[in-house]
């Protein structure tokens, strides 16, 4: 027992701190690359070609894959910051994934990724940089912006069809929620603009794409949502799929539904004799875009140390 005692001190005092404060070098790193890289590239391939239904033997191999990294290059402080971090990147989508917003392998993978690289302290293809967080969190920005892209070429045509055949109805509350994202875009960049320090146009560049972006979403995902579902016989249904449950409140209330099917909720629906329930079919694949959002960060480093450079 008294040999517990420094692992919690660590835990508690050490581990705060030393996230902040990155290794010179990470033992194995080559090794722990190459082995993200081809789980993850694997998991985008059938992410993309085999409707995004990943093995669960591919999900579990990248797991265990990562925490055997841990444990032949084995270093104290670094295996054990790459467990802390992973178990917190594993709830927190765990509870997306619950909600109906991941699925189910991109917990896998990206706690996976977060246990074979904890910290990369120079990229393959660039100068070391000075980041003071863990390398999964490096990955964020190219993987949102690469998946966002995606989205806005995916639906911006598909909304501008259902503008001009009239089908979109703009109410007070349709977009008050957008009109306070635009307000708030607007008085945040007036501070930004009266701070001494002057900001790269990089920066303006990418703020205004994420915000054109957040509008655009908030103000037409009831129709965005509403293309993405499509009405599946009961006896179809298979565990994992996404229900739209707000197109059933009342018998997902009466239920006790929730929007990842279960076998629970498959045998509930049959009892019900529920012919067909609303599914999320068009749901967009995650995981190519986090490939990407690995490789780049891989090769060039942390897209926002370079935002914050003016490129």
């Amino acid at each position: 027992m008294l040999l517990l005692f420094p692992l919690v001190f660590f835990l508690m005092f050490e581990l705060p701190f030393s996230l902040l404060s990155p290794p010179a070098a990470v033992p194995g790193l080559d090794i722990r690359m190459l082995v993200a890289v081809a789980f993850t590239g694997a998991a985008a391939y059938y992410d993309i070609f085999n409707k995004k239904w990943v093995p669960d033997s591919l999900l579990w191999g990248f797991l265990g894959a990562s925490l055997l990294l841990n444990v032949v290059f084995f270093d104290p402080a670094i295996s054990t910051q790459a467990i802390f971090v992973a178990i917190i990147i594993a709830a927190l989508t765990y509870a997306l994934y619950r909600m109906g917003q991941l699925g189910g392998a991109d917990v896998f993978v990206m706690a996976s990724i977060a246990l074979a690289i904890p910290y990369l302290p120079k990229p393959l293809l660039a100068a070391s940089q000075a980041i003071p967080y863990p390398f999964f969190l490096s990955m964020l920005a190219p993987t949102g912006i690469a998946f966002i892209l995606h989205m806005l070429v995916r639906f911006i045509p598909y909304i501008s069809h259902q503008l001009a055949q009239g089908k979109v109805k703009f109410t007070l509350q349709k977009v008050a929620g957008p009109a306070l994202i635009v307000i708030s875009l607007l008085i945040f960049g007036a501070i930004v603009s009266s701070l001494p320090v002057s900001l790269p146009a990089s920066y303006f560049a990418i703020i205004g794409f994420l915000g054109t972006a957040l509008v655009f979403f908030s103000l037409f995902m009831p129709e965005i949502k509403a293309s993405m579902v499509e009405k599946i016989p009961t006896s179809q249904l298979q565990c994992e799929d996404v229900m739209a449950l707000e197109q059933m409140p009342e018998l997902a209330k009466k239920l006790k539904l929730s929007p990842v099917i279960s076998e629970k909720a498959i045998a509930a629906l049959k009892h019900a004799k529920i012919k067909s329930v609303p599914v999320y079919t068009g749901m967009p694949f995650f995981l190519p875009y986090l490939f990407i959002g690995l490789v780049f960060t891989l090769l060039f480093g942390d897209l926002l140390y370079y935002i914050a450079a003016g490129f």
